[in-house]
């Protein structure tokens, strides 16, 4: 039998009738609704004494999102007390809005996402965007542009900024010990992309 030509399509993705990956609106909550599900199932296998409702909450699946619970715990329980671990409303969304603008590099860059170390090698496939879209070479600029400038800042912050970035934010790690280095980071983020200050 003769072998298809070009590259294995990525599996249980939903296609249009042309084959083209869907963008449509239902197709991209269904995938949100699997993904919390799925974050559900998981947390629950790790913790079987969360209930389903607490499973739902993004503080026991997200580092960043645990620590801004905890400090707003704390800041309700002692108002005008200076929290040692502090993690405000500001340096949250800092985080994920460069934890998208990271995701939105990888994807423009064409990176494959590494399952381990042992996965550095082997071919790599185009993305599988239009090659003709119109806007799409100046969008991917926009993009690069807005990543380089997040990463210059955050390299300006503090020497250990970038590291707490990439562990805390974009690999979900608890390292306490960075996390000072992360709200500073965080901080001149928050600056560069002018977010309010939490209240």
């Amino acid at each position: 039998m003769k072998k298809k030509r070009g590259r294995k399509r990525r599996p249980n993705i939903a296609r249009t009738a042309e084959g083209r990956i869907s963008r449509s609106q239902e197709v991209v909550i269904a995938q949100e609704r699997l993904a919390v599900e799925a974050a559900t199932w998981k947390r629950r296998q790790v913790d079987p004494s969360l209930t389903l409702d607490e499973s739902r909450k993004p503080e026991h699946g997200s580092v960043i999102a645990k620590w801004l619970a905890n400090h707003q715990g704390f800041a309700r329980r002692y108002p005008g007390q200076r929290n040692e671990h502090e993690f405000t409303q500001t340096q949250y969304d800092a985080a994920l809005r460069f934890h998208e603008l990271h995701a939105d590099w990888l994807r423009i860059i064409e990176a494959r996402q590494m399952r381990s170390a042992s996965d550095i090698g082997g071919v790599r496939g185009r993305a599988g965007g239009d090659p003709f879209e119109a806007q799409s070479e100046r969008r991917h600029a926009a993009i690069e542009l807005r990543f380089k400038e997040a990463r210059r800042a955050i390299m300006e912050s503090c020497p250990l900024g970038m590291m707490a970035v990439e562990a805390i934010v974009i690999e979900n790690q608890p390292v306490e010990n960075l996390r000072a280095d992360l709200r500073c980071a965080l901080n001149r983020l928050a600056a560069l992309w002018k977010i309010a200050q939490a209240a």
